[in-house]
């Protein structure tokens, strides 16, 4: 299944394909198209690069859970 990543970067080709004719092309848009492309793909390896980690490394440690009622634990 493709990442939100990709998904995201198909519609922005999509509406960039449209702008592209001569009527409505503006470069300075298509630049801002060009750059929000190439982070997606950015976004998009860090996703893979992520998947490897264990789990604990990607969130910041959490302190011990309190139980809030412990005389439920008898």
């Amino acid at each position: 299944m493709p990442s939100a990543y990709i998904l995201a970067k198909d519609r922005i080709q999509q509406a960039r394909a449209m702008l592209a004719n001569d009527i409505w092309f503006d470069a300075v848009t298509d630049h801002l198209f060009e750059v929000a492309l190439a982070r997606l793909d950015e976004l998009d390896a860090g996703v893979f690069d992520d998947a490897g980690k264990r789990p604990e490394t990607l969130r910041p440690a959490m302190p011990a859970r309190v139980r809030l009622m412990p005389w439920l634990d008898r």
